[in-house]
């Protein structure tokens, strides 16, 4: 490993390149669905926002001499990206587009809920290990953005608010409808603690204290 390259680096690259695999797996879905039709619409946003990283080490594709800036950078493709795909799917096949886009990401999210309990390594029978795991999977920008705060953290419940989404402006670059991209989160969310642990589950709560504009979330039994 590079000297410039920590633990944190690889950290958020692993999670840059789960978007990357929901992304394939959209695709996937799509492509059973309408064919090459599929394939003509992943043409057409790879144009606009190339393709996907390859998978391979993180020392071998990143910029060393911006590191923070390269993977902030990397953050935005790979969310623009699924975005603009998912915009360009549900336009053309409407509400069975929406179908496949939320199965995949229900499905994206219990994968990545069964991995983190084959690791071992996360304390699930706890929520505050529910949640530790979640952060090593969900992307929400960069550490530095520091974008949830822990209102409870338990083993019994985790509670977290969230003041801004950090994906909305990638969404909004990308023309998606909003709306669909964070019911797709909260299916993710949801598959993710159910498949980390079928005791706990994961609930958007509204926060009454704060307007609209902050979302509260929840791991509990």
């Amino acid at each position: 490993m590079s000297a410039f390259l920590g633990h944190i680096h690889y950290w958020l690259y692993n999670k840059i390149r789960r978007v990357i695999e929901r992304e394939q797996l959209i695709y996937e879905k799509a492509e059973a669905m309408c064919g090459t039709t599929a394939e003509e619409l992943r043409e057409q946003v790879w144009q606009s926002f190339g393709e996907p990283l390859a998978d391979v080490d993180l020392i071998d594709v990143i910029d060393q001499s911006n590191i923070h800036g390269w993977l902030q950078r990397q953050i935005n493709i790979a969310e623009t990206r699924e975005a603009a795909f998912i915009k360009e799917l549900t336009d053309t096949c409407s509400s069975a587009g929406q179908d496949v886009v939320e199965a995949a990401y229900s499905e994206h999210g219990a994968l990545c809920g069964e991995h983190a309990r084959a690791q071992e390594k996360y304390r699930l029978e706890q929520a505050d290990g529910i949640y530790q795991a979640l952060q090593d999977y969900y992307l929400n920008g960069m550490p530095c953005d520091q974008a949830d705060t822990l209102v409870e953290n338990t083993a019994a419940k985790v509670v977290w608010q969230s003041g801004e989404c950090l994906q909305a402006g990638n969404w909004k670059r990308a023309g998606v409808d909003a709306g669909l991209m964070k019911e797709c989160y909260k299916k993710w969310l949801t598959a993710f603690v159910q498949a980390a642990n079928p005791q706990f589950s994961y609930k958007q709560l509204a926060d009454t204290t704060k307007g609209d504009a902050m979302d509260q979330h929840e791991i509990s039994r």
